[in-house]
Parts: C-alpha cells; structure tokens; sequence
C-alpha cells in the first residue's frame, strides 16, 4: 500500500496541466464593524507595490487579529486553455468569501482552497475580489485544545490552474479504492485482486509518463479499476445503504460573534451553491431560517441561487426552529416562537415548511418537546449529541421518542455531525449503528461545520465513488427527507424512549452566565404581559404587534445553544446585552402603551382619591402587595378598595423618598382591580430598620430559628403542625465548592465538586428592615471568600411563600455557589417544572443513569413531596437544580474561565422562594406559585374620569385547576386572536372558556396556526377537554369585526 500511497501523490502533483502565479493585488485593509459597515485604513500611495508586498505577507491591522483584507483582480484565462477545467487555487489561512464580477460565488478556507472557474460561468477575464478575514485567535484554554478557529493568515499564494481532469479523476477513484482496501487483512483475495488492478495501472502509466495528459487513455484505465470493483464486490450482493446528506452546522455564535456568522452564512451558501453547479447530482441540506434572513439581507444576489436551488429540489429545508436553540432554558411558549416564526419564514420565502426537527448539537431535549413538534407538522427529530453522554451509552440510535404527554415522534440518533465521505468515515458510520436489524439503511452527514464551510469537492468526489468502496453498504447523495420517508414507508418495530433525552454532560450550561439567563426569563414575562394587555387594548387603538415580533426575533436568536447556555466568547454577551436592551425597550414600550390605553378608558369616578389600576394577568384571582412611590404625602394616604374598605398598608421611607406598600386582596383573573388614595385620620408610621435580631422569628404561617450564621435551624409550619426540618439540619445553606471541570469549562460542573467545598460564608449583619402589616423582612450580609452576598428574606403576612431576594457581588474563580434546604420528607421521586408541564425524577442513585444526574434543569419550581404534603423550591430565573435524598438543591452561580474569563463577575440579582404544602404540589398549586412569582402584577397610576370600562373587570373567565392559559397573541394573519393552553399536572380536565358577551367563530389550530377543526361556541363561550399535559391552541374570530 506504500507504492499505491506513493502513486497518488504522484497524481496530486500532475493534476494539474499549468499554473499561473498571481502575486500582485489590489488591496485595502479594513475593520468589521457590523455586516456592511467596515473601518478602513487609508489608501496607500503606492498601491501596486503595497499590494505586492501584502501578498508574501498580511501584516494585521495594528498588530491584532481580526483584520479584514479586500483584494481585487482581474484576470486573464490563457485562449489555450478555452473549453478545458479551470480553477482557482487560495492558500492564505482565515476565512474569505470569493466574488467574481461582483457575485458570491464561493468560501475560502483551510478546507477549501480550490475553486473551479469554468468559462461558462466566469467568462475569458473575471474580476475576482476576496473579502479575507484574519481571525481572531479563540481564547487560550490549557485543558481543552480547540481547533474551530480557522487558522491565522500567514501569507497568501493565489494561483490558476488548468485543471488535468481525468488524472484528476483517476486519482480520487484510486484514492477512494486504496482507502477502503485498508479494511481487508492483507492476505484477503478481494484485497490482493484489486491492489493489483491498481499496480496494474500504476505500472502502465509509470512506463508511458508523457501520455499523463492523454484524457482517453487515463479514462480507459480509471475504467477498467470501476469494472475490477464490480467484479470483486458487485453493488448488488452489499448490505446496507447510505443517505449521504449534505449538510454545514453553522452556530450563529459560540467562538465568534454573530455578527461574524453573518459572513460565515454567505461564504457557505456561496461555495455549495457554486458545488451545485459543478456537480448535478449534488444535494444539500441547510438549517436554521435566521441563516437565510442573514444571507437575504446581506447578499440578495446569493439569496436568489439559493431560492433557485430549493425550488429545484436539490436544496433541502431542514429545522423548522428560528435557530438550533437550546431545549433546556427557553419556556413552552419560546419554543413555539421558534417554530412558528422559523417554519412561516420558509413558507413565506420558499413555499414550503420543514418536516424535520434538527438539532445536532443542543445540550439536552426537554420531554415536551416531541407534542410540539407533532402540534407544528413535524414528525422527525435528528440530533447528534447524546452520543457525547459522559456515563452511558444512549441504548438507539432510531427509536420512537415519547413525550410526557404520550405524543411520539420518529428520532434519530446520528453517529455525528461534520463528517467525511472517505471510505474509513463511511465505514466507522456504518459500524455504529446499532439498529441495522431493523432497518439497514443509515445516514451519513458530511461537510465541515461548527464554524460553517460546508461541503468540500473532495467530498462530493469521494461520494461520486462509493461504488468503489469495497465491502461497504451502498452510498448516495440523498436528503434527511428522504431517510426518514424511508422509515416511515417500510415501518419497522422500533423502541419506544419516554421522557427527556437527558445529555450526561455540559450540566453547567443550566448556571453560566447568569445575567444573561435572566433577561431571558424577564424578557418571556415582559412579552407575554405586553402580547396579554395588547390584544385586550386593541379595540381601544393599541397596535404593537410589529415591535413585538422584531423583539421575539431577538429573544430566539439569543436563545441559540452557545448564547443562552452561557459557553460563548465575551464579544457574544456584550452584543447580547445590547440585544437584551433592545428587546426590554420594544417591549416595555409596548406594554406601557396597551395599559395606558386601557387605563384611559376606564372608569376611575366612582371613588374619590387617587386611582391605582392592577393589572393581573394570570387566570386565577390572586392578592399581591404593591408598591407605589412618591414624596412625603404617601405618609398622609391609605389605599381603599371599591367598597370603601381599608387595605393593609406599610409605608417605607428612605431620606425624602416614600414607598407605599399595599396588600390587594384581589385582583380579577385577566383582568384588573382598581384602588384609591386619600388622606386618613391617622398617619402611617414609616417601617424602622432594627439592629437587634432574635434568634426566632413567629409570622401567622411559621416559626423560624436562625443560628449564628444567619442559616435556618428549624422551620415549624403552624398550619401543617410540624417541622420541615430535621433536629441538625441547616436550610438556606449556601455551599461553596471547587469547580474545574476536565474539559468543557463554561459547559460542564466538575463531577467530584461534592468532595471539594471551597470554604464557608462568614455573617457581618444581620438586621430587621421591616416589620409591618404586608410583610416582615429580614436583611443578611455574609462575606464568601473574594465575594458578598446581601439578602432579604422576606415573610409575606397573606401568603405562605417566603421569598429569598439576593444580591451577590461575584469575584470568583472556578467556583459553584448552591443554597441547599434539607428536608424531612420520604420520597423516591421529585418533579420539576419543565415547558409546558412537568417531569419526575428518582431522588436515589441506585444505577448509574441516576447517578448521571446529578445536575438536572426545571424552571420556575421544583418540588419534593409525600403523599400529604411536601415542599417546593421556586425561583425566578434559575435552572439548575438537585435533589437527591431528601435535600433540594438551586445552583446560583458559577465562575468558568473558558471561553469566557469574566463571566459571571461582577452583580447579580435574583429570588427564590420556599413554598412548604399540604398535598403534593399539584393539590398546592405550585405552578399557580410559582408563576406569581414570576409574573408580576402591573400598576398603573391613573386620574378621575368616566369611560367605557367599569373599575373592575376581567376580559377572560374560565373554571380550571391545572390548566394554563399561557399565551394571548394576535393571530399572524391579523384575522382574530389566539390563546394557547396546557394542562399543567398531568391529569385530565374540562375547562369552560367565556372569551367575551359576543359572537365569534372559534376553531382548534396547530403550533402553526392552521385550522385543525371548528371549535362550537355560544357567545364567547366554549369548552375545552385536555389528556395530561395536553396542549391546545384556539383561534378566535369575531364574527363582527367592528364590535
């Protein structure tokens, strides 16, 4: 096999018949701003010589990485060289994008550094420009050697070459045999029979060197080794078939920001659409509608050859998400902006939607994931990564996945992403899969990705000869579509998988980057509130959809699976919390504009005093305290309901600033209450801060004992009649551990942190800051290493949540910060909220698939219960949890260092709540808790006037225990109004709906928004039967449009 690796690198230096060296270029060096916007240097006086010597070596601008370079040049192809294969061969490093007379044409990378420039095409004297990125260098990691980043430019060779095609060909057909035969022990007789064919043909050739360009004699030859291939091993008698797939994963962000990714899109649609045109078998398949909107804004000429491509079918429309977001953090209702706003785009540009799920490279599937996808037309799922799992071997690679709700959806486990269609690539695929019994066929995903490039020639040449890769299943070009219509024709018995496909690594992405974890959960609150009041204040004038869908817009793209996990480059956070800004603008903005409207037209007369309007937009009643500041008058008010009654009160002053907080008994479900300030006989005293603080502290709910660490050391529950705690226990523990995993420093917590506690906190204040009629607070300051933590534990007097409301001033490194809440309780499973329901997990780790999970993801509760009662632990932008045994566990912080040194330094602000329960939570109504807390009731200061809306009102009314009306959205063809529900405890319900005193035409639809089938109603009113975690979507059309 020496002599035949010999001979092929004796092809590679003859494949081509002449060079032509292109030294000199045009050239200017600039900066990237943003996509269109560049900072250039000045022009050079000198241009000719200046270009002459930047092409031997690209100095970068000021001495940094991250320097564009433009270079421009008109060339000349030789006459002789007309109707014969031209290229074009560009050495540099960095990554670039070719246009030749003035059009996308093609990327430039290490993996790409020949581009064909058939005169058809690029005519007799192309204008070639490249756009030349030198980047910049990933940050240093001593542990985890990544090689994402193209490699720094390090001088340029630029060259045409007149390509010696069928050399060429006989040297990938030889390359691909020769690889494939290094399977076979030497001595096998297929293995011996076809060496020879090809030392046959090295034989010839070698004996006639000056006949190396005749095209008819080397075709005969590269013939005769197809005809051996057919004899030794006849494509009729293999098992087994190949889809190859086409395919380029390209994050938006991770070690670049995504402004890059806007360049890397157009570089890889560029060179597969120039693939196509040089290969008519090719295919190619392409996630990820945000990609195209990049390309379609940025490059309108390449955006029409992509549009071109799909319409013929060789270009496949795969993800039907916004982006490859992660299945972990986003809520329900993020997920379905996903796939609404991602599968409209491709209808709206290309006609056609997505069947396929993909998402190679997300850290973890949630178990409501699969409903959603059969509620949006999806029946397939493809992902990559459980087979990165750290502890066990995922059992199938194709298997029915069931959700928590008993939809299913066809997944598939591939052996990887970014593959090679070499012979050994193809085989090592093909050796994987576990499930060949059932159904022999498999699918290959080749091209470079993580930072895009796609598909190389090399590639489609070697995938053109899998007929000759000996004793392997037969390959093709193909697409994921036609994999999975594969399967779904011949049926095979498959496994079922319930519940969530948990990935056994990258746990820490449920904690980094806290701050930017919690704009998004602000941010899902903040539209939710602003789509609710919207579609409510639209009969009073409000619009605001337009500038809610460019915020959405923004809230998917930063819920990518490298921004929202936190393991991105600094660049990325800085551009995010931009973003964040942006977003939280559009939608307070919109927001203050629907309740002001609605304000405008309510009657506030029937009472004297200074209205306040409480907007709640949850769908049960609820009491809450609210705040309302103001100067020293506040001291004269006291709040009154419209029956004249008092409302508990408690005025709090700092300096010459006053804050009234009033208790509101209650406020109508989507809908709102109204109270009044006016002067009282007796003045409110304002709240005093007391330094002294005992150890026990009684409210109506609980008695609480407190150590000299400020921790709780015994929690009775006067309600229950009994203690939480076990004697020794020690609850709100913070703990504090060595955090350095092996590998993925921002992705994963180090497995044996348990063992390696970093220290303790050390109390330096503890005081009362309020004792009053709404609530008691008590203010801690412990001192954590380099770091501090202040909080207020704040007992409400009408409820039995206690919140914890921390603030931590952060200076760590490789570090994890838990509170923990030991306890005593009996359970062998605890649940936690995941979108759109729930899931149990073991507390125990009896097999190694518990002990995997030692960090799992819930939102916005977790809980642990017996039959009776139990107790949960909310938050209100948090992620990462564990409860093992009988301790439940909230992870808060962390202080990675790659690829991000600073992240998470510096501030941060955060509540969670211990909720204590009879029942379990279900019959608590935790997630009726735990959405309290997390959304807000809004106030609206208003002035006396009349109008059409009484001082209470509630637009939506309907009778349920466990389901949800989470989302009231204007419909996206502007014709109604849609309200999405989930059952949200895994039990069955019938709930009657009374939307308003009016005729309207009511329908189910889908995710989608298509019409599934007509709902009855009788004015306004319609009823609903929901399964177990059921989700439903209704349409609702005024019959009458003008009332």
């Amino acid at each position: 096999m020496i002599r035949i690796q010999r001979f092929i690198e004796d092809l590679k230096q003859r494949q081509w018949l002449d060079t032509i060296e292109l030294p000199a270029w045009e050239m200017q060096r600039a900066r990237y701003i943003r996509p269109g916007e560049y900072e250039y240097e000045q022009a050079y006086e000198n241009e000719d010589e200046q270009a002459e010597k930047a092409m031997q070596c690209l100095n970068p601008l000021n001495s940094v990485h991250g320097t564009t370079y433009f270079l421009s040049k008109r060339v000349e192809i030789p006459a002789e060289w007309q109707d014969q294969a031209v290229g074009l061969i560009f050495e540099a490093g960095g990554e670039g994008l070719l246009k030749v007379n003035g059009i996308p044409y093609h990327g430039l990378d290490r993996n790409h550094g020949f581009v064909p420039l058939p005169r058809s095409r690029v005519g007799n004297t192309p204008q070639l420009e490249i756009e030349l990125y030198d980047p910049i260098p990933e940050p240093h990691d001593s542990l985890n050697r990544q090689a994402v980043i193209q490699p720094p430019i390090q001088g340029i060779r630029a060259a045409l070459v007149h390509v010696n095609q069928p050399l060429q060909s006989l040297m990938y057909s030889v390359t691909v045999l020769a690889e494939s035969l290094r399977a076979y022990n030497e001595k096998e007789p297929k293995r011996m029979a076809l060496v020879q064919a090809i030392h046959q043909v090295m034989d010839n050739m070698y004996n006639d060197p000056e006949r190396w360009s005749d095209a008819a004699w080397i075709q005969n030859f590269e013939h005769g080794l197809v005809q051996s291939v057919q004899q030794e091993d006849p494509e009729e008698y293999r098992s087994g078939f190949m889809h190859l797939v086409g395919q380029s994963h390209i994050d938006i962000a991770w070690l670049w920001p995504v402004r890059e990714t806007v360049r890397k899109s157009s570089r890889t649609f560029s060179t597969m659409c120039t693939l196509m045109d040089t290969y008519p078998d090719f295919v190619y398949s392409q996630s990820q509608p945000q990609l195209y909107a990049f390309v379609k804004d940025h490059h309108p000429e390449l955006y029409e050859r992509v549009k071109a491509r799909i319409a013929e079918g060789r270009w496949e429309l795969v993800g039907g998400m916004w982006v490859e977001p992660d299945l972990n953090i986003p809520s329900g209702e993020s997920l379905v902006r996903q796939i609404l706003y991602g599968q409209n785009f491709y209808q709206a540009e290309f006609g056609k939607r997505s069947n396929i799920e993909w998402l190679p490279d997300t850290f973890g599937y949630c178990a409501s994931l699969p409903q959603m996808l059969k509620l949006a037309d999806i029946p397939y799922f493809m992902t990559t990564k459980l087979n990165w799992n750290d502890t066990n071997v995922f059992p199938y690679d194709l298997f029915d996945w069931v959700g928590i709700d008993g939809t299913s959806v066809l997944a598939y486990l591939n052996h990887g992403v970014n593959e090679h269609t070499r012979p050994k690539d193809v085989d090592e695929h093909w050796q994987s899969f576990k499930q060949k019994d059932v159904h022999p066929e498999q699918m290959l995903l080749y091209g470079h990705g993580d930072g895009g490039g796609g598909v190389t020639n090399e590639m489609v040449e070697f995938a053109e000869r899998s007929h000759l890769m000996v004793g392997q299943p037969i390959s093709k070009f193909s697409t994921a579509g036609a994999f999975f219509e594969d399967i779904s024709l011949n049926h095979p018995t498959l496994p079922k998988w319930h519940g969530d496909l948990y990935l056994e690594l990258h746990r820490g992405t449920y904690t980094t980057h806290a701050r930017n974890k919690r704009s998004n959960r602000k941010a899902e609150v903040l539209y939710r509130e602003a789509e609710i009041w919207g579609q409510f204040a639209g009969a009073y004038g409000a619009h605001t959809k337009n500038d809610l869908d460019e915020g959405w817009k923004l809230i998917m793209l930063n819920q990518f699976h490298d921004i929202i996990p936190g393991t991105s480059i600094p660049e990325v956070y800085v551009t995010s919390t931009e973003e964040y800004t942006k977003v939280f603008a559009l939608g307070t903005s919109a927001l203050r504009e629907t309740l002001d409207t609605l304000a405008e037209n309510i009657a506030t007369d029937e009472v004297d005093g200074l209205p306040y309007i409480i907007f709640n937009s949850l769908g049960w009643k609820r009491g809450e305290n609210i705040t309302i500041t103001g100067d020293a008058h506040l001291a004269r008010m006291a709040a009154f309901d419209r029956q004249g009654n008092r409302l508990a009160c408690d005025l709090e002053q700092k300096e010459d600033k006053y804050t009234l907080l009033v208790h509101v008994p209650s406020i109508p479900a989507f809908g709102y209450t109204t109270i009044w300030l006016r002067e009282a006989s007796d003045v409110i005293l304002p709240v005093r801060e007391e330094k002294s603080f005992p150890s026990t502290w009684e409210t109506e709910f609980y008695t609480l004992e407190f150590n000299d660490l400020g921790e709780i050391t015994r929690w009775y529950d006067k309600t229950v009649g009994r203690d939480w705690l076990k004697p020794g226990d020690r609850a709100n523990e913070w703990q504090f551990f060595h955090d350095k995993p092996t590998y993925w420093d921002a992705w994963d917590i180090d497995p044996r942190f348990e063992s390696q506690r970093a220290g303790a906190v050390q109390l330096i204040s503890r005081e009362i800051v309020q004792r009053g009629a709404t609530r008691d607070v008590l203010r801690f300051v412990w001192k954590l290493n380099q770091s501090e933590i202040s909080q207020d534990i704040i007992l409400h007097r009408y409820q039995r949540r206690v919140d914890f409301h921390t603030k931590v001033n952060w200076n760590e490194s490789h570090k994890l910060l838990k509170v923990a809440f030991p306890v005593d309780l009996v359970a062998a499973k605890a649940t936690y909220e995941i979108p759109f329901g729930a899931l149990e997990r073991p507390t125990h780790n009896n097999t190694s698939w518990e002990q995997a999970q030692f960090e799992v993801c819930g939102h916005r509760w977790a809980d642990i219960s017996e039959g009776n009662s139990g107790v949960s632990l909310l938050n209100d932008c948090k992620y990462g949890y564990d409860i093992k045994d009988r301790t439940i566990r909230l992870s808060l912080l962390r202080a990675p260092k790659w690829p991000d040194e600073h992240a998470d330094q510096g501030e941060h602000e955060f509540t969670y709540s211990f909720l204590p329960h009879q029942g379990d939570w279900r019959q608590a109504a935790v997630v009726r808790r735990a959405m309290e807390l997390n959304h807000l009731v809004e106030v609206v200061a208003a002035s006396q006037h009349s109008g059409p809306l009484p001082a209470e009102h509630a637009w939506v009314q309907f009778q349920s225990e466990h389901v949800i009306l989470d989302a009231v959205k204007p419909a996206e063809d502007g014709s109604g109004t849609v309200l999405r529900f989930y059952e949200s405890s895994g039990s069955r319900e019938t709930v009657h709906v009374q939307w308003a005193e009016k005729e309207i035409k009511a329908s189910i639809i889908n995710l989608l928004e298509d019409e599934i089938h007509p709902l009855a109603s009788v004015k306004g009113a319609f009823e609903l039967k929901f399964k177990p975690y059921e989700i439903k979507s209704v349409k609702l059309v005024p019959m009458n449009p003008n009332t």
